[in-house]
């Protein structure tokens, strides 16, 4: 299991060492779209996973790996739409495509195995979207 995670919250305001996956997975699963909405977790300088918003029971989710090259993913429902939605994070409402706003009841179960193996995987009812950034 891994217990070694850094993670940021717009919460506390502070970086937090030395956290363990299932601490990560509980302010996860506290956003609210109001006073709880990033979650900024990073494994070393292998690999930082965000999640966002909460409003509506909506969040965005990213996956960052940093080895053997930067690659950068974001959490999907379906295909690209073109319809837009919108996420309260840190106070500000930001549009994204509505596919990217993922259900947190999803994503909790999802990040849990994420925390402890260090591996986005391949979720059953959502898709791993490639971004560039």
């Amino acid at each position: 299991m891994l217990n070694d995670w850094r993670l940021y919250t717009d919460e506390s305001g502070i970086e937090q060492k030395h956290v363990a996956w299932h601490e990560v997975l509980k302010e996860i699963a506290q956003l609210n779209g109001s006073s709880r909405t990033l979650v900024h977790a990073a494994y070393g300088d292998h690999v930082d996973l965000v999640v966002a918003g909460g409003n509506n029971g909506k969040v965005l989710v990213q996956w960052k790996e940093h080895e053997p090259a930067e690659q950068h993913y974001v959490l999907v429902t379906d295909k690209p739409s073109g319809v837009m939605s919108s996420l309260v994070i840190e106070g500000s409402e930001v549009t994204f495509p509505v596919t990217w706003c993922v259900p947190l009841e999803q994503v909790v179960p999802l990040c849990g195995d994420i925390l402890r193996t260090c591996d986005k995987g391949e979720p059953a009812q959502l898709q791993w979207l490639p971004v560039q950034m």
